[in-house]
C-alpha cells in the first residue's frame, strides 16, 4: 500500500524551496489515471515525470525513507502501464522509440521488478546503455539501491558483453580480445562498482571485488575511490565491504 502522508516540499539551499509536482506525487502513490489524466492536460508534464534530475531528488526524500518502501513499486506500474497503452494505441514500442526507453528501464531496476527488465531488454538489449540523460551507470545504481542483486547481475551482464545479446554467439563477448575489448570491460567494471557502493549494495560489491588487493585502482571520472562513493551517499556498511 502507498504511504497516506507524502512531504510535497523540502529545503534544498538557503531559502530555496523544491517543490515535488503533482504528476511525481501521482506517480509515486501509483495512482495512474491521476497521471493519465494530468498527461492529457499537458504533455510536457512527461519530461517532468521522466527528468534524471528530479527522480534523484524524490529518491533521497521519498525513496530512501523507510515508510515509502514502496514508492519505486508504485512508480514502476505507472511506466509499465504508461508503456501499454503507448503500445496499443499508437504502435509498437512508441514510449520506447519516443526516447523514454531509459527512463522505463531505470524505473524498472529502481523498483526490483526483474520481470519488467527482461521484458524491457529482450525489446531493446542496448537500453542497459541508457537514452537521452540515462546512462549505464545510471542503470547499474538504480538496481544497486534497490538491493537486488539478481537485477544487478542481469544488467551488469547485458552491459559487459553488448556484442552477445540478442540472440548471438553466447561466446562472442569474451573471445572478442584485444585492447578495445579489454579496455571497454575494465570501464564497465569501473563503473560497476561504484554503481554497487553508491547504491550500498554490499554483496555486489563484494561479489565484484573478488579478491582485488587494492581497491585504489577503481576511480571515477572525478578521481573518487570507492569510499568517496559510498560516503558521498551515505552507505554506511561500505566500511565493512
Amino acid at each position: 500500500m502507498p504511504p497516506e502522508y507524502f512531504p510535497l516540499r523540502w529545503e534544498s539551499t538557503g531559502d530555496q524551496w523544491w517543490y515535488a509536482s503533482p504528476i511525481d506525487w501521482a506517480a509515486a502513490n501509483g495512482l495512474y489515471n491521476i497521471v493519465r489524466e494530468l498527461l492529457h492536460l499537458d504533455t510536457n508534464l512527461l519530461i517532468k515525470l521522466t527528468s534524471l534530475r528530479r527522480i534523484r531528488r524524490l529518491e533521497t526524500v521519498w525513496d530512501d525513507e523507510a515508510q515509502f518502501e514502496d514508492v519505486a513499486r508504485c512508480r514502476s506500474k505507472v511506466a509499465q502501464r504508461l508503456l501499454l497503452e503507448s503500445e496499443t494505441k499508437t504502435g509498437p514500442n512508441s514510449l520506447i522509440r519516443a526516447g523514454y526507453g531509459g527512463w522505463l528501464l531505470y524505473t524498472a531496476a529502481s523498483a526490483r521488478d526483474i520481470h519488467f527488465v527482461k521484458k524491457l531488454l529482450d525489446r531493446d538489449p542496448l537500453l542497459v546503455f541508457g537514452e537521452g540523460e540515462y546512462g549505464v551507470t545510471d542503470m547499474l545504481y538504480a538496481a544497486s539501491r534497490s538491493k537486488n542483486s539478481e537485477v544487478f547481475r542481469l544488467l551488469f551482464d547485458f552491459a559487459l558483453f553488448p556484442c552477445s545479446i540478442g540472440g548471438g554467439d553466447a561466446d562472442k563477448g569474451e573471445q572478442g580480445g584485444g585492447d578495445g575489448s579489454s579496455g571497454f570491460k575494465s570501464e564497465m567494471m569501473n563503473r560497476a562498482v561504484h554503481a554497487a557502493a553508491r547504491g550500498g549494495n554490499v554483496e555486489i560489491l563484494r561479489e565484484l571485488l573478488g579478491e582485488c588487493s587494492n581497491v585504489l585502482m577503481y576511480r571515477d571520472l572525478q578521481g573518487s575511490t570507492l569510499l568517496h562513493s559510498a560516503s558521498g551517499r551515505g552507505q554506511v556498511e561500505f566500511n565493512s565491504a
